[in-house]
């Protein structure tokens, strides 16, 4: 009786945060991602083409500006560059754009392209705020991120303080902790509790070290995940069988009509194919939400705009991951065999091509998990920090309690709840960022 009433209120949740989330993302966020980059990019005179088509220059003039301002304290700033990307290049680069592929069909890829060609602008604009109105902090660095632009925006304390609250729910990764922890458990056999503490003591090491461990731990880890994946995938999408013209035609039409049902695909309308697209490019990639704005600010450059180009370059290398993933599943046809998870999508993908490919992938899920568990991790104690100094062992608590608690429960439930969240940071974020609009300089000082 108990059990059955357990059940069915685990099941109405559910149900509302799947209503919840839907209206969030179906209403307001999404027009507000792309109406506020829609607005930088033709203020800015499309600033962000003008920068993804000069690496070259943008990291020569980094590393010199590096010497220069080296004695200003904070964190390098390639150091930086490697965490934001550990923070966006994760699974939701892979799980969770598979995911929203097999509920929105191909046509979502498209407009994860625009989302993430207008959301350079807007990561831009974060970024650039968040080392604008930055604070030297007792340890010789900086803090930063939306919550202190935010309070210039609204002046006063309340919203910024919701924020950093959202922030640590945001922030306590829990899908993909639970991805993370299904890979290792079904691929190897473990016992899931031992799993789980694992992951939780490693997890913890690095939050209580801060950024510094943070971009210390992303520097060895990213550069092998992002070799090591794309080699993989470019190589299974090379040896299939598919007709790439008549692939890209269908997923062209797909993004301005939905997609009829085929196989395991059960079929969706256009709007579903547009939401899909654009919300998991926005959560794979953390634009708007505000995120990687508290990570930048610890830069040691004094030129907010130098540091806030090097994020568009990390975002551009998140949507490559992301548009692998996508092409891997639809070259294999393995978007409509109806698998359960991502990470079951991927190994029967690369099955036929790389033989014993089920650890090694089990590995790679590791990488890109924990790197971004470690990123949202990191954030979520500056944030718990700002609201409080026993904030931080406050936050801990709660998030080793979260990760346990979804540890047992599924993992699309622990995707919606991360869906909400990070709407409601894109919500109030992207509105301060909108009545800072006049503080926002897209400069080349090279």
């Amino acid at each position: 009786m108990g059990g059955d009433m357990g059940e069915n209120l685990l099941r109405a949740c559910a149900k509302f945060v799947t209503v919840a989330n839907d209206a969030l993302w179906e209403y307001v966020d999404l027009y507000i991602i792309l109406a506020i980059g829609l607005y930088l990019t033709f203020k800015s005179r499309f600033f962000q083409i003008r920068t993804i088509f000069r690496p070259r220059e943008t990291f020569r003039y980094l590393r010199k500006i590096s010497e220069e301002d080296k004695m200003n304290g904070g964190v390098k700033p390639l150091r930086l560059y490697f965490s934001s990307m550990g923070g966006s290049v994760g699974i939701g680069n892979i799980g969770g754009v598979i995911a929203a592929v097999c509920v929105g069909g191909p046509g979502g890829l498209v407009w994860m392209w625009i989302a993430v060609f207008v959301g350079m602008l807007v990561k831009y604009a974060e970024i650039f705020l968040g080392i604008k109105y930055r604070v030297k902090n007792n340890s010789g660095g900086y803090d930063g991120g939306a919550m202190y632009y935010l309070s210039h925006a609204f002046n006063g304390k309340a919203i910024p303080a919701f924020f950093c609250v959202l922030m640590c729910i945001y922030g306590t990764e829990i899908y993909q902790f639970k991805v993370v922890e299904d890979a290792f458990v079904e691929t190897f056999g473990l016992n899931r509790i031992c799993v789980v503490a694992c992951l939780l003591a490693f997890t913890t090491y690095v939050t209580v070290g801060g950024v510094r461990r943070l971009s210390s731990v992303c520097t060895v880890l990213m550069p092998m995940f992002l070799v090591l994946y794309t080699v993989v995938c470019v190589y299974a999408i090379s040896q299939s069988d598919v007709n790439f013209g008549a692939l890209f035609s269908d997923i062209v039409r797909s993004a301005f009509s939905g997609h009829a049902a085929v196989g395991g695909f059960v079929g969706c309308s256009l709007m579903t194919t547009i939401q899909q697209g654009i919300s998991n490019a926005i959560y794979s990639g953390d634009i708007g939400i505000g995120y990687d704005s508290v990570i930048q600010s610890e830069t040691q450059l004094s030129d907010p705009s130098l540091q806030a180009r090097t994020t568009m370059f990390a975002l551009l290398t998140d949507c490559t991951i992301c548009t692998l993933s996508v092409l891997l599943i639809l070259c294999t046809n393995q978007w409509t065999a109806g698998h359960t998870h991502g990470f079951d999508f991927v190994v029967a993908a690369l099955s036929p091509y790389v033989p014993g490919i089920k650890p090694l992938m089990a590995v790679f899920f590791a990488l890109a998990g924990l790197t971004t568990i470690f990123g949202f991790q990191a954030v979520a104690m500056k944030s718990a920090k700002k609201l409080s100094s026993k904030g931080p062992s406050i936050y801990l608590a709660y998030s080793i309690a979260a990760f346990v608690a979804f540890s047992f429960l599924d993992q699309n439930f622990a995707r919606t709840i991360m869906f909400i969240s990070g709407g409601l940071l894109v919500l109030f974020n992207l509105t301060g960022i909108f009545i800072l609009r006049k503080n926002i300089q897209f400069s080349w000082n090279t």
